[in-house]
């Protein structure tokens, strides 16, 4: 075993870039899948959330959840705002 892959995920919230690690695999098929999967979920997840967003006026790039859904459905809202993507990261041994 020569490399580790180190799946991990990274975000921001409220301008603070964080990166958190998963696991660690010694298979880069299994990082792969991993990551293609985590994905395909976060964005399916952010698809069905943007249903209860709004564009803010002043601020072009930024959207908010409706009032009318911030009691049921900020929390989990929030969480998935904040990740960005998961990825790998080939580390070698020494």
């Amino acid at each position: 075993m020569d490399k580790v892959y180190l799946v991990k995920y990274c975000g921001s919230s409220y301008g603070d870039y964080y990166e958190i690690t998963i696991f660690a695999t010694a298979k880069k098929t299994t990082a792969t899948k991993y990551v293609t999967k985590f994905n395909r979920i976060l964005k399916k997840w952010k698809d069905y959330y943007s249903q209860f967003e709004y564009r803010h006026v002043e601020l072009t790039d930024f959207n908010w959840i409706k009032d009318e859904y911030v009691d049921k459905y900020y929390d989990r809202w929030s969480s998935l705002q904040n990740v960005t993507k998961c990825y790998y990261e080939e580390v070698p041994m020494r």
